[in-house]
């Protein structure tokens, strides 16, 4: 009655918005003030110029949450909206509020991390010190089985982990580097040049330990070479007797040059000299076979399901043992192999992984050979590439010196610090090493500008 008098009315009621919008609202401003506090903390200990893209986002965020909460109180006004268009400005707010999260929440996460990677810089420290004590006592071993490796097989056949003890060794003393600058830094204060150090030392050591574990890998596998060797030889002497059967019903002038090919690559594979590459052995004799069955193929059509199956069993094991080389190759000597058969050894596992999925055997035994034969010829490119790397070297140590180094004052630097003329067989490898550990890493700016930081192996 009163409201009568006076020409008044009673309010309506505030117009609501949505739980979304509510929640969205509120989860951008505290991802702003997060942020804004992580920025304050990461200025601290980086410094404005690490810290610019944080700032930049925050700056960026600030204008969109502005703009959600303008088209938040276009919703609350007193004026009416269609609900077409309450529509349109609560998705506006959703998708502004989405660009704060956006803009704000991955750099702000970034540095968080990088914090607290900080405040852990003591124990990672004291773990890899541990770590490198572990990887260091089985230097010896590695040399060990080497030296087994050395006395049981050829040159040729162990090039791809001949120098890994001397590598290992290389890279685990650059760790202890890595560590104690590491340490210097931290209790500098110095803390990022702290955690891109430790970082580096974590590489390294796992580096060094995947070349020690490549010694004792290879042994397995010659050994297992070597038993698939045995099985083949066996597989192509029944070849050839089968095929000088077929000569005798019926003579053919291509069956009797591939039997005889064959029975040279079974001669030559059961002397002493073959089994001290048992690899380039299986390759020969793998080829020799091959074109005897495919002309044997080509006389007869009858089923051979128990023979294909056998020689699927040969050949995929022989296809294993071929890229597992080719792979040790190309891992062990990454800045010495070139793409030529890191792509032979691509297409190789890319033909031998979908062998289980081919239904005809004799399709499979096909693509499982021409798998081996593309992981021979990636084997032969990358020991083309290292031996073209050993060249090069030996080039450069004619002329900076005969013993490998850059001058008498500079003997231990990266020209010839634990490499040439003091036993290391070609000398290439624990350069490549280390060019793959640093090159991306320490060369290209995780290290730039650590004035007290020594790369030489003394």
């Amino acid at each position: 009655m009163f409201g009568g008098i006076f020409g008044r009315q009673k309010p309506s009621p505030a117009p609501e918005v949505t739980a979304e919008v509510a929640e969205a609202l509120v989860r951008a401003d505290e991802t702003v003030r997060r942020g804004t506090d992580e920025l304050g903390y990461a200025t601290a200990e980086f410094g404005e110029v690490d810290t610019r893209e944080l700032a930049a986002a925050l700056t960026q965020a600030r204008t969109q949450l502005r703009e959600a909460f303008r088209l938040n109180g276009l919703l609350l006004d007193d004026e009416p909206e269609t609900p077409q268009q309450r529509q349109q400005l609560e998705a506006g707010v959703l998708a502004t509020t989405a660009e704060v999260d956006r803009l704000v929440r991955g750099p702000a996460s970034e540095f968080a991390t990088r914090r607290a990677a900080l405040r852990d810089a003591p124990t990672a420290i004291a773990r890899l010190r541990a770590e490198t004590g572990d990887v260091a006592g089985r230097v010896a071993e590695a040399r060990s089985a080497l030296a087994t490796l050395t006395t049981r097989y050829s040159e040729e056949a162990i090039v791809a982990v001949a120098d890994n003890p001397d590598q290992a060794e290389a890279l685990l003393q650059f760790t202890e580097r890595s560590l104690g600058l590491a340490e210097r830094r931290h209790t500098a204060g110095r803390g990022e040049e702290a955690t891109k150090a430790i970082r580096v030392a974590s590489d390294s050591i796992r580096r060094a330990d995947e070349l020690l574990d490549a010694v004792t890998d290879y042994e397995v596998e010659a050994v297992h070479a070597e038993s698939t060797l045995t099985a083949v030889l066996a597989d192509s002497r029944s070849d050839i007797v089968e095929a000088r059967h077929l000569l005798a019903a019926a003579p053919d002038h291509e069956i009797e040059g591939a039997t005889a090919a064959l029975d040279e690559a079974v001669a030559a594979a059961a002397t002493g000299e073959a089994a001290r590459d048992p690899f380039t052995t299986l390759s020969r004799l793998r080829a020799a076979n091959e074109a005897l069955d495919r002309l044997v193929r080509e006389r007869r059509s009858r089923p051979e399901r128990e023979r294909l199956r056998a020689h699927l069993e040969a050949a995929l094991a022989d296809a294993d043992r071929q890229v597992a080389l080719a792979r040790t190759l190309i891992a062990d000597h990454p800045g010495s192999t070139g793409p030529d058969s890191r792509t032979r050894l691509a297409q190789a596992e890319r033909l031998l992984g979908g062998v289980t999925l081919v239904e005809d055997p004799q399709a499979a035994l096909s693509q499982g050979r021409q798998a081996a034969d593309l992981a021979a010829e990636a084997a032969a490119l990358a020991r083309r590439d290292l031996e073209a790397a050993r060249m090069r070297e030996q080039e450069q140590r004619s002329q900076w010196g005969g013993d490998g180094g850059w001058g008498e004052d500079r003997g231990s630097g990266w020209g010839g610090g634990y490499g040439g003329g003091r036993g290391r067989r070609g000398g290439f490898g624990a350069e490549g090493v280390l060019g793959g550990v640093l090159g991306g890493m320490v060369l290209g700016g995780i290290l730039d500008g650590l004035d007290d930081f020594d790369f030489d192996f003394d």
